[in-house]
């Protein structure tokens, strides 16, 4: 059994029918990458390498990167490294993972917004998660939602007990299957928007937007059809598109 280390937040998974349904949930197609990140102990891992698809595994921790070399030999490339860094493949892929609390949002973000990823599916702290599939007006909507939106469809494949893992964390967790659907009005101009909108949540629109004459921005928010007195939490992501168009013509006059 492996020691578990703070600085990586490690919590191993200990709930064999929740490993199941993850790795039943992945479905690779002929010919897709495996990529599982932050691998552990290899309890993910054991049942990945039953599928005919080839299998890279990144994992921070030297120790278990080693231990898992010794383990799986050929079958898996093993990458010792940080997930939020390394390069992700440059060919269709799936990606897997227990991730670690403190890195699970950059690590998804990362992916989901890159070329080649064709499914992911992470365990995440129940909170996360729940930010994932929220709706406007409720309580977990908010930046990360839309910005997954943006790239993804999101569902929450099952929730987890503190119990399910070595150490126990204070948290539930959540296990998320993310697919493909890159929106064709993604873009950087839309995400800092969408980021500008939520700085302070409570704040009506028009108090946050600050980076744009009030006059010009009730103007544009008038043509998306967007009420002068909104919240950002009140807004789909369709809306906040039509709101960044308008805003981009404004600026273009």
């Amino acid at each position: 059994m492996a020691r578990p280390k703070k600085q990586w937040g490690q919590n191993f998974l200990r709930n064999r029918g929740a490993v199941g349904r993850i790795v039943e949930a992945v479905e690779p197609q002929p010919d897709e990458l495996i990529v599982e990140i932050g691998p552990g102990e290899g309890v993910l891992t054991e049942r990945l390498v039953e599928f005919p698809n080839e299998l890279m595994a990144i994992e921070i921790d030297p120790e278990l990167a080693e231990k898992l070399r010794s383990r799986f030999g050929d079958r898996v490339n093993v990458i010792n490294d940080d997930a939020t860094e390394t390069p992700l493949p440059p060919r269709p892929y799936r990606a897997v993972g227990n991730l670690p609390y403190n890195v699970g949002t950059p690590i998804l973000r990362r992916v989901i917004a890159s070329t080649n990823w064709r499914r992911a599916v992470f365990m995440l702290q129940k909170e996360v998660a729940d930010r994932l599939v929220a709706k406007p007006r409720d309580e977990a909507y908010g930046y990360l939602t839309l910005y997954t939106q943006l790239f993804a469809r999101a569902r929450i494949l099952m929730t987890l007990e503190p119990g399910s893992f070595y150490p126990r964390p204070k948290v539930r967790s959540a296990v998320v299957v993310l697919d493909p659907d890159r929106k064709p009005f993604a873009s950087e101009k839309l995400i800092e928007l969408i980021s500008a909108a939520f700085r302070m949540r409570r704040k009506k629109l028009v108090n946050n937007l600050t980076n744009m004459p009030r006059e010009e921005l009730l103007a544009a928010m008038e043509r998306a059809g967007i009420d002068a007195n909104a919240r950002a939490e009140e807004l789909s992501l369709e809306e906040f598109a039509r709101l960044n168009a308008e805003c981009r013509m404004q600026s273009a006059d």
